[in-house]
């Protein structure tokens, strides 16, 4: 393994940058200049923020080349910026949002010492702790993050050999929307928390599948499950720890019929800066852990399932497919 230079690593101590970036997405200054340049009065008036500490921030992130600064006190927008307009298919923004969820993951990180040192946080910040508010922003979130990766799921895996699916966990359903619109025979049941039901149903009303497709509300520890020949538990297992992650398993192999498929789709061990990445996300938000496939594999023997394939979409959650 080649060492880092000293200026590299401290490069990877740097704070200043990552709250720069979180202090412009929150004020939304990409947006302010999405029209064009501005002076810095005129944007400071537009983000309710005082000129000269904007401006002090600006010139920091034109210097690193993330805004364009024209003068001391005109700013544009930038090519590398845009990411943090509010539409971009990133969600960049959103991420980064300090009154959104963003925030909740951001001061998890900042007790990482004390997670380490007790094994875990004080309080989770996960789904199943969090208000009204904060869940609609954590679910904003997952969407736009599941939208980028959805279409890939339904191409690694045949789902018209299926006659109902069901979706634990699902969201507002972005993935069994997608699922549902590209296999016009297949049936569909998502089981989500309340906090995120009137969401899902809405979609898939828009999309005009509330035809074929049913919403659960409810936790799924505490759920017996609609009987399907399909269950899709997709980034849902590594939100549990073992016991909890069996369990799921468990009521999905019950209510499972004779030749269906239970998949898990999660982060993949063979992709090691991502996986590790989330491992620790999940770590300081509570009660989860990534898993290697031996891991996956155990689980599902001990809730009476087997693997019968591993379907490896470019790009995001590998699924490991799973039957009794």
């Amino acid at each position: 393994m080649t060492k880092l230079g000293l200026l590299e690593f401290w490069g990877m101590t740097d704070l200043v940058t990552p709250m720069a970036l979180r202090t412009v997405a929150t004020l939304r200054i990409a947006d302010h200049l999405a029209d064009g340049p501005l002076d810095l009065k005129d944007l400071a008036v537009a983000a309710d923020a005082d000129a000269d500490a904007l401006g002090r921030v600006l010139r920091y992130l034109a210097a690193r080349g993330i805004f364009e600064a024209l003068d001391a006190d005109r700013f544009a927008l930038g090519e590398t910026a845009r990411w943090l307009l509010d539409d971009d298919p990133s969600a960049a923004r959103r991420w980064l949002d300090q009154e959104g969820y963003g925030a909740t993951m951001d001061r998890a990180h900042l007790d990482l010492l004390g997670v380490v040192r007790r094994g875990g946080p004080l309080q989770a910040a996960n789904k199943t702790s969090l208000d009204p508010v904060a869940a609609a922003s954590y679910d904003q979130l997952m969407a736009a993050n599941t939208r980028n990766e959805a279409m890939l799921l339904v191409r690694a895996i045949e789902w018209s050999r299926f006659e109902h699916l069901v979706d634990v966990g699902g969201g507002t359903g972005v993935q069994l929307e997608a699922i549902l619109t590209a296999t016009p025979q297949l049936r569909g049941t998502l089981v989500e928390l309340p906090t995120s039901v009137d969401a899902a149903r809405q979609r898939f009303e828009q999309a005009a599948l509330t035809d074929r497709c049913d919403v659960v509300a409810g936790n799924v520890l505490e759920l017996e499950l609609p009987q399907a020949d399909a269950f899709l538990l997709r980034m849902l297992l590594h939100s549990f720890e073992d016991d909890q992650a069996v369990d799921v398993l468990t009521r999905c192999r019950r209510a499972l019929r004779p030749g269906g498929s239970v998949f898990v789709a999660e982060a993949a061990d063979t992709h090691q800066a991502s996986f590790t990445t989330m491992d620790l996300i999940v770590l300081v938000l509570g009660h989860g852990r990534e898993r290697t496939l031996a891991q996956y594999d155990e689980l599902a023997a001990a809730a009476g399932l087997r693997r019968a394939g591993i379907h490896n979409p470019p790009a995001g959650p590998r699924a490991l497919e799973y039957t009794a």
